[in-house]
């Protein structure tokens, strides 16, 4: 019989490929991975890396993370999380309902000014 710990492990693999599959649905333009960190908390964190690899340059030079957390769920099937996206420090709350996304639920936009950001940072180089 698994022990506490061990069924803590499974519940947090669940929830990260269940999140995992939420946000392909979301249809973001990025791709992404994601990773599950500190799998044995009570408080588990997911980061997700977004990039936009073409063919010419399929290991992207850009990359943006983001920080979800799994927040208390509800009994009206909403999956709600804390996202911060790099470089921010508020958190952005978001719920997700996995019969009815629309897209809409997760600002691109939040995404996309980090990953303007270190884009023009890379065209005019870094100090010397």
């Amino acid at each position: 019989m698994p022990d506490a710990e061990e069924d803590l492990i499974a519940e947090n693999r669940k929830t990260h490929a269940l999140t995992s599959d939420l946000f392909l649905k979301l249809g973001l333009s990025y791709k992404f991975t994601s990773t599950l960190w500190a799998k044995e908390s009570r408080s588990p964190c997911i980061q997700f890396l977004f990039s936009k690899p073409t063919k010419e340059k399929p290991v992207p030079e850009v990359v943006v993370s983001a920080e979800v957390r799994p927040l208390s769920s509800e009994n009206d099937g909403l999956h709600r999380y804390s996202v911060i996206v790099e470089g921010q420090r508020l958190s952005r709350m978001i719920a997700l309902d996995p019969n009815n996304i629309t897209g809409n639920e997760l600002n691109e936009m939040l995404i996309n000014k980090v990953y303007d950001q270190k884009v023009a940072i890379m065209q005019r180089g870094l100090p010397t």
